[in-house]
This record gives C-alpha cells, sequence and structure tokens, in this order.
C-alpha cells in the first residue's frame, strides 16, 4: 500500500484511539472501543458489507459507518496484494445501530456508479460431530451430549473444542 493511504490509516488510528492488526487475511479496526467497559456486544450487533471498491480502506469506510452509530470493531478482508477483498464485516455496539447502518447504508452510492450492500451479518457457529454409530438415533445423541460435564475452548485449536 502507497505511504499516503498508510498515513491516512495512521490518522485514523489517531483521531479514533482505535488500533488496528492484520491477521488471518482480515484487518481488524478496533474491538473494543477504547472507552468500552463490559462484554462485547450481542448478536445483531454485526454488519455484513459488500461490493466495495477494492481500493477502498477504512480511512473512507469507517467515518461512513460511524454515521449509524458507535463501532466496536470493523473487520475488512484482505488480500496479500494490500487490495481488500471488496467485503468487510463491521460489530456495532447495538443491534440498534446496526440495523440504523442498514437501513442508511444498503444500496448507497459509495462512488459514482458504484453502490455497497448492507445486511445483517449471519452467524455461521455450527459443531459437527463425527464417528457417531449409523444406528444411534437423535434422541440417544442428545442424552449422551447432556452428559458433557465441562468444555474447554482453545482459540489456537482451530475451530476444536475439548470435552469431558
Amino acid at each position: 500500500m502507497e505511504s499516503p493511504k498508510i498515513a491516512n490509516l495512521l490518522a485514523l488510528m489517531d483521531k479514533t484511539g482505535y488500533g488496528m492488526v492484520q491477521e488471518n487475511g482480515q484487518r481488524k479496526f478496533g474491538g473494543p472501543p477504547p472507552d468500552w467497559e463490559g462484554p462485547p456486544p450481542p448478536r445483531g450487533c454485526e454488519i455484513f458489507v459488500g461490493k466495495i471498491p477494492r481500493d477502498m480502506y477504512e480511512d473512507e469506510l469507517v467515518p461512513l459507518f460511524e454515521r449509524a452509530g458507535c463501532i466496536y470493531e470493523f473487520r475488512l478482508m484482505m488480500e496479500f496484494s494490500g487490495e481488500n477483498r471488496g467485503y468487510a464485516f463491521v460489530r456495532y455496539t447495538t443491534p440498534e445501530a446496526a440495523q440504523q447502518a442498514i437501513y442508511l447504508l444498503d444500496h448507497y452510492e459509495i462512488r459514482p456508479g458504484k453502490f455497497i450492500g448492507v445486511c445483517v451479518s449471519l452467524n455461521n457457529c455450527r459443531l459437527f460431530i463425527g464417528s457417531i454409530p449409523k444406528d444411534m438415533k437423535k434422541e440417544e445423541i442428545q442424552e449422551e451430549m447432556m452428559k458433557v460435564s465441562d468444555l474447554e475452548v482453545r482459540r489456537e485449536s482451530f475451530g476444536f473444542i475439548y470435552l469431558w
């Protein structure tokens, strides 16, 4: 990315007090806001933004999405080349702000002739369990699952959990 864009991102970070980190193909801005106290926002606070011009970055996008409310975290999906992948996720501090963003910015003309799409982000968290005998009934599976006494979620374990 050229230096003027880097300077713009640094200025945005300085202005807002938010941090920024790039990991796993996404650049995270914020999360949580500098004065945030308490748990992360509940479900229903995140939106999906699509059809973002590939040469547009947080310095232009964050001020636009702040019109709807306080942003908890802005995640811009990135290519290794430094361009964005054309979509992002914005998590607001309240569900009302997320709904306001959809109302204000869905089909918004972000550049002449270029319109973004904004909708509720779908929660794709699912638990898959393998090696279940083919003859086991649904009720038996539920009964076995109820026997779980403890579990541990390890973030470095690529989506696996450990049950006892």
